[in-house]
């Protein structure tokens, strides 16, 4: 092998290796570090694309196989989440969470309420939006609760509706049982602590406590949704399990929510126990720096399989 080839070579290599290795091995990242690592691993499709046209453009085939080695690790773990996985069939509850940010109501909620979700969870309501919030939704979702910064409204009547403690010293998680024609289905709304990226202990420690929560709960169909401040490679939204991820039941491809205009990663999740969901998507709305996240649920599917 001559000089020059070596010079590709051997850059080509260490790149490909260290690509490799964050793939497979992410998880010996400890910490923080860790869970960030988790949540960008699905961007090292970047790099990995450069490295292979570097590659192509040298036309040699040993360095070629080199770089290619993370782009086959990528395509086996990531592919199948490009697919469309939406089901067919009929769905009978249709979920939307929002976080708002700093949107005005009357902005930002139209585009959602023309989805026509049947459930709309929300969060970081401010004393300065409430009564905005209400007033535009009164008509369509005449039953709601709210406590804290977060709330579900519902075209559905709701009971049994009490915060949820997840460990942050405020309200910032609630539950509620929305009746549906095919019985009831328990709904939680969350707003997790942030994630940052040198620390991430407020926001493990308040996962925890929402999983905890909603595990306990015996209620047979249950629907989570919110802003998790956790994406769905990173390694503790594990704890949420076995609670299923709607997106990655049936949207297409990884539904990154945040930041709106250019989103990178998924913080907001809907995500189910003892439902069948048939359809997930996204939505940019004006104003959030969230995207909203939507899925349809068959609650009649699950009812029936049960009996």
């Amino acid at each position: 092998m001559g000089p020059v080839r070596k010079l590709v070579l051997i850059p080509v290599g260490v790149v490909a290796a260290a690509c490799s290795l964050l793939l497979l091995a992410h998880r010996a990242v400890p910490g923080s570090a860790g869970s960030l690592v988790d949540s960008g691993l699905p961007w090292l499709a970047v790099p990995i694309l450069l490295l292979v046209g570097v590659a192509a453009v040298t036309r040699r085939l040993r360095v070629v196989g080199v770089a290619l080695v993370p782009a086959i690790i990528w395509a086996a773990l990531f592919v199948p989440t490009l697919t469309d996985r939406a089901q067919t069939g009929d769905h009978d509850l249709r979920v939307a969470s929002l976080n708002l940010g700093r949107a005005a109501a009357g902005d930002a909620l139209p585009p959602l309420l023309r989805q026509r979700p049947d459930v709309l969870v929300l969060q970081e309501i401010t004393v300065a939006d409430r009564s905005a919030v209400t007033k535009i939704l009164a008509a369509g979702y005449p039953h709601h609760y709210e406590a804290g910064t977060v709330a579900i409204f519902s075209r559905l009547p709701i009971a049994d509706e009490q915060p949820v403690d997840i460990q942050i010293g405020w309200t910032r998680a609630i539950a509620a049982t929305v009746s549906t024609a095919a019985g009831p289905v328990r709904v939680y709304a969350a707003h997790l602590a942030s994630a940052r990226v040198d620390r991430t202990t407020g926001r493990d420690r308040t996962l925890a406590a929402l999983a905890a929560a909603a595990h306990a709960d015996p209620s047979p169909r249950l629907v989570l949704a919110g802003d998790l401040n956790t994406a769905t490679t990173d390694r503790q939204f594990a704890e949420l399990a076995p609670l299923r991820d709607s997106q990655e039941q049936a949207g297409t491809g990884f539904g990154f929510t945040w930041p709106a205009a250019l989103p990178v990663v998924r913080p907001d999740h809907i995500l189910e126990r003892g439902l069948l969901t048939r359809r997930s998507w996204t939505l940019r709305v004006p104003g959030s720096d969230h995207q909203a996240v939507l899925a349809d649920l068959d609650v009649v599917a699950t009812t029936s399989a049960a009996e």
